[in-house]
């Protein structure tokens, strides 16, 4: 399967609760370990949990990499901005950048999975709903812009459940 659908189809596993009692998520610990800050196991994983997806999936240079800035969303928004990757354009695949509040600023962030050509999209978030990766209709007017990632053509296959924070 190609590279953006791998993506989508590792996120679609994720769907449930994923905020454990003690406020940590497997997103979190695998961003800690990875840039070597505890601090980041309880922090707001809606970022992380893409950013972990397209690691499951080999893709995550598509995402920009794997970067301590990119946990907090308007520094990732700024590196599509300063990299060229920036639309207005929905597309299945691309990262949507939420500004609900309309600072200029946004505070939560997505994938797209379907434009429905009606002024709103469907996506996958994690962080969304209390703790949870849920699909989620979104209204384009909350949306600040989207991140156009440069997918790699490479086909992984994609196992359910993928609830390990690991490869093995």
């Amino acid at each position: 399967m190609p590279g953006s659908e791998a993506f989508l189809a590792m996120a679609k596993t994720q769907i449930g609760p994923r905020r454990r009692a003690d406020g940590s998520t497997k997103y979190g610990d695998w961003f800690a370990e990875l840039i070597g800050d505890p601090a980041y196991r309880s922090g707001d994983f809606c970022a992380m949990g893409l950013l972990w997806c397209a690691w499951r999936t080999d893709q995550v240079l598509a995402l920009g990499g794997v970067h301590r800035e990119w946990a907090w969303v308007p520094s990732w928004w700024r590196h599509w901005q300063d990299a060229g990757r920036s639309t207005q354009r929905p597309a299945r695949g691309r990262i949507a950048f939420f500004d609900f509040n309309s600072t200029g600023d946004p505070e939560h962030v997505g994938a797209v999975l379907q434009d429905n050509g009606n002024g709103s999209i469907i996506t996958i978030e994690f962080n969304t709903l209390n703790g949870w990766c849920a699909i989620r209709g979104r209204r384009l007017a909350d949306v600040l812009g989207f991140g156009d990632p440069e997918w790699q053509g490479r086909r992984v296959t994609v196992v359910a459940g993928g609830d390990s924070c690991w490869r093995g």
